[in-house]
């Protein structure tokens, strides 16, 4: 008799059964932050989209309060994991699985609302006028929960990308897929479209040679320029990466023989890549305004080294493997950090002799300026297992309880098996989908160590500034020679301390009998501990 009653009572038999009653639940939550009211609002969630008897507004009502009050502490909860982000303590791992799983459920719930309206069902009519804002919603968190795995180096499963499909395919249906709509309060206006592809140029954009703080910092510009990429149905220059809605996978970059389709769409970078050489060119004229830093923790030198990752890999010919792998099973043993590898590469010390030429070949000489104090070798190696080779990069498994600092851009020198001298390179990748494996790009294997005196730039050089004050105090920094390197627009390359990069900025190479002066005249990229930076050499009365 009471299951007769319920039928037609117009209401499911389940706690959270209408916005009052779902309301006056989150209300008795415990009040603050915490991963147990998080857990607490995932299973709310996972409950409504699974529970029969819901009209369709019904059911959208109750997942946006819980949307809402989920919201007040994912949002916290994520900067939690985020700060732990380096120490894959058991805490960060418990608020990474409780994060994932809230936004996942989140996403299925929307989707659920959109099926019930696509259905028919009751109360569809009423929330006609909140379909983009559901499809929205829905694209957001499955975003949310990509990042997730991304900053775990784990990739995206096959199969997770047919439901953002499906969504899409809907919108474009009901011609909803290009329709502005605020996601959220305080937000700027976005499109179901414009999620979706948000997904998908972060894919696109090799996330795995991404640190996690470049990886988040590459996600708030995506949020922000994702709207502007280009869009088609069949491929062109403008549209050279597509993807299957019916097909399902991640999307790829596109082949030249490769032919439109009914389910096919194309992407590219388009105004986004426009908008984006447009932001580099403000950071590296230091004109950045505080509404477009994506937050005080960014620098200028990390937004220009993303933006530079994502103009090459979302551009018109992004990189591919241009020497081919080889097996190799052998150890490598690694260090990490600038100064670590700089007290084991070749080193010219001062006074000894030798000294670096133009040509970036090593030079005898017979006068002695100064000697270094002799420093204390620091970081004892690791020895991992070395699984494949390329005449600049290599592949390496990362033992258990190993390599625990390793994420894409870390600097590390390297040891191969019969190696006597030290190799420098980057981290370049990071997979642990399947143990902990990484890819090295090696930038040089005769790496020469020295010091820079740094005088300045222009008018404000120390060298100047000291004849007029009488002070006579120089900055000092280590920095790396690369010989064999690959030259950036025709210039040499080096890798420097991290300190503040200055564009035209004179140091003088402490080595040999007469010293020698360089000009930083190109950024590359910035790491933890390190700037790698193109010079070319001064000679006598050159500024």
């Amino acid at each position: 008799m009471l299951d007769w009653i319920k039928q037609f009572s117009g209401k499911p038999d389940h706690p959270l059964r209408d916005a009052q009653a779902a309301q006056e639940l989150i209300a008795g939550l415990p009040e603050g932050v915490s991963l147990e009211n998080l857990e607490q609002l995932s299973h709310w969630v996972d409950s409504v989209k699974e529970a029969p008897g819901f009209s369709c507004d019904g059911r959208l009502a109750v997942v946006r309060l819980l949307d809402d009050a989920g919201a007040r502490n994912a949002a916290p909860l994520f900067g939690q994991f985020f700060a732990k982000v380096h120490q894959q303590d058991r805490e960060a791992r418990n608020i990474w699985d409780a994060l994932c799983l809230y936004w996942a459920r989140l996403a299925e719930a929307y989707a659920r609302c959109a099926a019930d309206f696509e259905h028919g069902e009751k109360g569809a009519k009423n929330v006609e006028a909140e379909m983009p804002l559901v499809l929205a919603r829905s694209l957001r968190a499955a975003s949310q929960r990509f990042k997730l795995r991304h900053l775990r180096y784990l990739g995206i499963e096959t199969k997770a990308w047919a439901p953002l499909y499906r969504l899409y395919a809907f919108a474009e249906l009901k011609e909803l897929d290009n329709q502005a709509v605020v996601a959220y309060p305080r937000e700027v206006h976005t499109t179901v479209r414009a999620e979706l592809q948000k997904s998908l140029l972060l894919c696109l954009a090799a996330p795995h040679e991404l640190s996690p703080i470049q990886l988040e910092l590459a996600f708030r510009i995506l949020t922000r320029f994702a709207i502007s990429a280009e869009w088609s149905r069949v491929p062109g220059a403008d549209c050279n990466f597509g993807f299957n809605l019916v097909g399902g996978g991640p999307p790829a970059l596109v082949l030249a023989e490769e032919a439109p389709g009914p389910s096919k769409r194309f992407i590219g970078g388009g105004q986004a890549l426009v908008k984006l050489a447009e932001l580099r060119l403000l950071c590296e004229k230091n004109m950045l305004s505080d509404e477009l830093r994506f937050g005080k923790e960014f620098s200028p030198a990390q937004i220009i080294t993303v933006i530079k990752h994502l103009q090459l890999y979302l551009g018109a010919a992004p990189p591919r493997r241009r020497y081919a792998r080889t097996k190799a099973a052998a150890d490598l043993k690694v260090v990490h950090g600038l100064k670590p590898i700089c007290q084991r590469a070749t080193k010219i010390e001062l006074g000894s002799g030798v000294a670096l030429g133009e040509d970036m070949s090593l030079k005898e000489k017979t006068s002695n300026i100064m000697k270094l104090v002799a420093e204390e070798v620091e970081s004892t190696p690791e020895t991992w297992k070395q699984l494949d080779q390329s005449e600049w990069g290599m592949g390496a498994e990362i033992p258990t309880g190993l390599g625990k600092w390793a994420e894409p851009g870390k600097l590390c020198g390297v040891q191969p098996q019969g190696e006597k001298a030290w190799w420098v390179g980057i981290v370049r990748r990071i997979d642990a989908d399947t143990g902990l494996c990484c890819g090295i790009r090696i930038f040089s294997k005769h790496p020469v160590s020295v010091w820079l005196r740094v005088l300045g730039a222009g008018e404000h050089q120390a060298d100047n500034w000291a004849s007029s004050t009488g002070s006579f105090s120089f900055d000092y920094m280590r920095a790396i020679m690369l010989p064999d390197a690959l030259k950036s627009h025709e210039h040499p390359v080096t890798i420097l301390e991290n300190k503040v990069y200055v564009p035209g900025q004179m140091c003088e190479v402490m080595m040999g009998e007469h010293s020698r002066l360089i000009k930083l005249v190109e950024f590359l990229e910035e790491g933890e501990d390190y700037v790698r930076a193109a010079f070319e050499w001064q000679h006598a009365g050159k500024n």
